[in-house]
C-alpha cells in the first residue's frame, strides 16, 4: 500500500493542476468575453457621438447659411442704403435684429461616453479624452457667446419697450411708420445693428465654425477607430 501513495499523490497534484488550468481558461474566456462586450458597447457609444456631431454640423450649416443670407442686409443698413420704401416693401429688413438663430447641441452620446465604465486601451483612451475635452471647451465658448447675444437682445428690447411709440406694433411684427423713420434716420439703430453684427460675425460664427471643423475631424477619427 505504501507503494501506491506516491502515485496517488501525483494523481492528486495532476487533478489540482487540471482544475487550476480549467479555472484559468474559464477566467481568460470570461475576461475576453467581457472585454469584447465592452468594446462593442464603446463602439456603439462612439457611433452615437458621431451621429450627434453630424447632426450638430448640419445645424451649424443652417445658421451659417442664415448669416450669409443676411450679411448684405447688415451692410446696407450700416451704409444707410435702405429707404423708407425699402422697409415698407421688405418688412423682413426691419426684423434684422429682432432675434437670432440658436443651436441646441445634441449631447446624448457624449453623456454616455463620460459615464462609460469599461476599461480603455491607450488608443481609445486618447480619443475619449479628446472628445470629452472638445465638448467641454467648445460648448462653454459657444455658451458664453450665446449669453452675449442674448444680453444684447435683451438690452435692445428693454430700451425700445420703454422709450419708443412703435414697440407694441413691432413686437407683433407690424412695421409702422414710426419704426421705419427710426431705422432710416437714427444713429442709435445703426449702433444696435453694428453691435448685433459684431456679436454674430466676429464672435459667434467663428466659434461655431471652429466647432464644425474640429467635429468633422473627430468624426473621421471615430470612423478610423470603429471600422
Amino acid at each position: 500500500m505504501n507503494r501506491g501513495k506516491p502515485n496517488f499523490f501525483i494523481y492528486a497534484i495532476s487533478e489540482v493542476i487540471l482544475v487550476v488550468i480549467g479555472i484559468l481558461i474559464a477566467v481568460s474566456i470570461n475576461n475576453w468575453n467581457e472585454k469584447r462586450k465592452q468594446n462593442i458597447e464603446l463602439n456603439q457609444i462612439l457611433l452615437n457621438v458621431k451621429k450627434d456631431l453630424n447632426t450638430d454640423i448640419s445645424k451649424i450649416d443652417k445658421v451659417v447659411y442664415h448669416y450669409e443670407s443676411v450679411d448684405s442686409v447688415f451692410q446696407n443698413v450700416l451704409k444707410s442704403k435702405y429707404t423708407e420704401r425699402d422697409y415698407k416693401e421688405n418688412p423682413q429688413i426691419a426684423r434684422l435684429i429682432f432675434g437670432f438663430p440658436e443651436i441646441s447641441f445634441t449631447k446624448r452620446g457624449i453623456y454616455l461616453l463620460e459615464n462609460f465604465k469599461g476599461n480603455l486601451n491607450s488608443r481609445n483612451e486618447d480619443l475619449v479624452q479628446d472628445l470629452v475635452e472638445f465638448y467641454n471647451v467648445q460648448l462653454w465658448e459657444i455658451k458664453v457667446d450665446d449669453e452675449l447675444r442674448a444680453e444684447d437682445l435683451k438690452e435692445n428690447f428693454s430700451y425700445w419697450k420703454n422709450g419708443t411709440r412703435w414697440w407694441s406694433d413691432y413686437v407683433q411684427l407690424k412695421i409702422n411708420d414710426d419704426f421705419i423713420k427710426y431705422a432710416v434716420e437714427s444713429e442709435d439703430y445703426k449702433t444696435r445693428v453694428a453691435t448685433a453684427q459684431f456679436y454674430a460675425y466676429k464672435v459667434y460664427l467663428p466659434e461655431i465654425t471652429k466647432f464644425k471643423n474640429r467635429a468633422t475631424n473627430l468624426v473621421k477619427e471615430i470612423d478610423h477607430r470603429t471600422e
